[in-house]
């Protein structure tokens, strides 16, 4: 007698397993300004729906962190694409879950801004343009 599989519905799963998954949210994942500027960082929890041809349906975050992090995971969380194998010819959905981290060690580098203010410098009054080669010196503030 031929004996039955313990699990009978087939799950969703993630082209190239868990490690890919961990990749492509690494590679995505864009830090929201906000948090940045706020320094906020923590795991933001999603639940989502994965429908029979694979692709990302409807997405909740249960907690989230704020600052934009919220948002920036719904939208990565939609990006997902599953291999779905039918169970029994039923088109099924599939409510599954996820920790997206933000952490600052991961957020990209900034480039602090310089601002600056030129100002003409005044000239020797003893030396004319034409004894300094017709160049002018400016003076950098920060």
């Amino acid at each position: 007698m031929k004996r039955k599989r313990n699990d009978f519905i087939n799950q969703p799963v993630y082209p190239g397993g868990l490690k890919a998954l961990r990749e492509f949210v690494r590679q995505n994942l864009v830090y929201p300004k906000a948090a940045l500027e706020a320094k906020i960082q923590g795991k933001v929890f999603v639940k989502y729906v994965v429908n029979e041809s694979g692709r990302v349906i409807e997405t909740k975050v249960i907690h989230g962190l704020g600052y934009g992090c919220d948002e920036e995971a719904q939208r990565l969380v939609k990006l997902f694409r599953f291999d779905v194998k039918k169970t029994r010819g039923l088109k099924l959905k599939h409510n599954k879950s996820i920790k997206i981290h933000f952490s600052l060690a991961q957020a990209p580098k900034q480039v602090k801004k310089i601002s600056y203010t030129v100002v003409k410098t005044a000239a020797k009054e003893s030396l004319k343009e034409s004894d300094t080669g017709g160049n002018i010196e400016y003076e950098i503030r920060y």
